[in-house]
């Protein structure tokens, strides 16, 4: 905690905007840091902490401060002779291939709206919403599922953002079809990107790419909402699960304090971690094979039946947990399939593409056409459901995403204005 907090702190000291690299240690102080060290001053936990010794819980915290170090060390390390060097700056292709995206994304999300059984369904709970998706092909595990609700929901949120920029910084003037695609693509977000029948850490993310935006390159802005991110996420988002199921929450809660709150209540990531080294203690390592699932998610289960479960999942069974919808830290997915390599080098990764991303939102600064960074705000808040896990539920959005920034954005070279 103290390690996340002394980062932050530079963060919001240094000038540049960084949103990737805040969303990081935004995630490893709250997660790894304050909701742990709140169970083990409070003696409060939830199920899963409790069958986590002391001898785990230090071996857990060594692991964590590792991919922390390996993080660190890749996002602020020169490796390469050009590594200052800035990204390249990112532009829309043409307001007309934003309009044929937007057409394109709306179709999707009306589809999803309708295989998973109408409007109703997105306004019930999210237990309900999901019991829909199941029954799209229940054979296939979760592929299906994944795959209509991904390109149903991510590309409504991306054309509106790219959007709104258009609007606010192109000045580009709102004809009848922009009107109208505008319109449609505010119901289509509201529809299958509310929180209701969303998971919290997606409404997160949707929350994130849509603020981070209109603050741009405004610092003050920027520091507001790493603070009030951090306040949220101990205040408010333990009690945001009314809409989990059909009937509310199984329980009301009952908490002597907000940091008793905290430790019973979603936050299981660096138990989950624990439980995943007595899991590998027991089993061994995986050896890449978990990282298979993520790779080839898109593989329904009916033609590969050996395909990979969740990595939460897995553990979750070797448990013996009644509820197996359990998170997976990034930590923890590279623990099991490699141990500390896997851990350095999984982190480390993630910090060189980090700054690279970084980078690439401060290219956004070049000139008012330049939307690199719009794309770069939205995988910065898609960051927190990377980090909390599983890899093989957070795939298929993340290449949905991928790929609808690519079709409406390319590079130009800063010296010549050549795409390239």
């Amino acid at each position: 905690m103290l390690y996340a907090s002394v980062r932050i702190s530079a963060i919001l000291w240094r000038e540049p905007v960084t949103p990737v690299a805040g969303v990081f240690w935004m995630f490893v102080y709250i997660c790894m840091g304050v909701v742990p060290l709140a169970q083990l001053t409070t003696g409060a936990s939830t199920m899963l902490a409790r069958q986590v010794d002391d001898a785990t819980l230090q071996a857990a915290t060594a692991v964590t401060l590792l991919g922390c170090f390996s993080f660190d060390i890749a996002y602020n390390l020169r490796l390469f002779r050009h590594a200052d060097r800035p990204a390249p700056s990112r532009t829309l292709r043409s307001i007309d291939t934003l309009r044929v995206f937007a057409a394109v994304a709306i179709f999707g999300g009306l589809i999803y709206v309708v295989q998973v059984g109408g409007l109703g369904v997105f306004f019930a709970s999210r237990q309900e919403a999901g019991q829909a998706l199941d029954q799209l092909s229940p054979d296939s595990g979760q592929a299906i599922r994944a795959i209509v609700s991904a390109f149903g929901s991510v590309g409504c949120l991306v054309a509106l953002i790219f959007y709104i920029h258009v609007l606010r910084l192109m000045r580009h003037s709102l004809n009848l079809v922009d009107a109208f695609l505008l319109a449609a693509l505010v119901v289509m977000n509201l529809i299958v990107n509310n929180p209701i029948s969303n998971s919290r850490y997606w409404a997160l993310s949707v929350l994130f790419g849509l603020i981070m935006p209109l603050i741009r390159f405004r610092k003050s802005l920027f520091n507001l909402a790493i603070i009030g991110g951090i306040l949220a996420a101990i205040l408010v988002f333990p009690l945001s699960d009314v809409t989990r199921r059909k009937a509310g929450t199984d329980a009301v809660l009952q908490a002597d304090s907000v940091w008793h709150m905290i430790s019973t209540k979603d936050y299981d990531q660096f138990s989950m971690l624990a439980n995943t080294l007595s899991f590998t203690g027991d089993a061994g390592f995986a050896w890449g094979y978990q990282f298979l699932g993520p790779v080839l998610f898109w593989v329904p289960r009916v033609i590969w039946p050996t395909k990979p479960l969740d990595s939460g999942v897995e553990v979750g069974l070797w448990m013996g947990s009644a509820n197996v919808n359990l998170s997976s830290p990034l930590w923890a997915e590279a623990w099991i399939n490699f141990g500390v390599p896997g851990v350095v080098v999984t982190l480390a990764l993630l910090g060189l593409v980090s700054r690279r991303f970084d980078s690439g939102f401060g290219a956004g600064k070049v000139s008012a056409n330049a939307v690199g960074y719009l794309g770069v705000s939205i995988l910065a808040g898609y960051m927190f459901i990377l980090l909390r896990g599983s890899l093989l539920q957070s795939m298929s959005r993340l290449m949905v995403l991928a790929l609808a920034v690519a079709c409406l954005t390319a590079a130009v070279n800063r010296k010549s204005g050549d795409k390239r």
